[in-house]
This record gives structure tokens, C-alpha cells and sequence, in this order.
């Protein structure tokens, strides 16, 4: 199950504050693999592919834990995981009748 966690941040957010965040998760969700995916400008995207959906509390958990980081987020949400259609289950076109 793919987890995405859109994180709204007032300041940018330091290398080790972010992997004690991942880290957080990581210890959590057993068997779960935590990421650092897309970032802009006051925002920062984490994705968790695990084997159940983490819930959004499972994360402001973590956040409370680390208060240097606390500080820098101004929101935090679950996010739509973008999903790219399987090659093999794209509709084919019929076959063109003979004759």
C-alpha cells in the first residue's frame, strides 16, 4: 500500500531533521519502506509503501516527537498516490474485421 503525506513547511527543513522524521515512520510501521519524494519551496512530500495504509495520526506522532521540526510545519495531509496504468491492462483496439 502506498502512502503519500504532503507536508506544508513555514522554513526549510534540514537533512537530519527530515531523516529523524523518516527514521520516526520507519520504527512505526514495521516492514515498511519510508522515502523523500518531491519537494518545492514550502513543501515536502514522504511516501511510505507498506503493507496496510499508514494513518495520518501514525505521522503526527512522529512530528510531535521531534520539536525542532515541529516548529518548521505548518500542516501536514495525506495525499493522493498518482497512479500509472499498467501496460497490460490498457484497453487494445479490436482487430479489424477481414474481408
Amino acid at each position: 500500500m502506498k502512502t503519500v503525506l504532503a507536508i506544508e513547511t513555514t522554513r526549510p527543513i534540514g537533512v537530519r531533521d527530515l531523516n529523524g522524521f523518516i527514521s520516526g515512520i520507519a520504527e512505526r510501521v514495521p516492514g515498511c519502506f519510508v522515502s523523500q519524494g518531491p519537494s518545492s519551496r514550502g513543501k515536502v512530500t514522504v511516501t511510505i509503501l507498506s503493507p496496510q495504509a499508514v494513518p495520518l495520526e501514525v505521522a503526527e506522532q512522529v512530528l510531535e516527537s521531534l520539536p525542532d521540526l515541529c516548529d518548521a510545519i505548518s500542516g501536514m495531509s495525506m495525499q493522493e498516490a498518482v497512479r500509472r496504468p499498467n501496460p497490460r491492462q490498457q484497453a487494445r483496439p479490436a482487430p479489424a474485421p477481414v474481408g
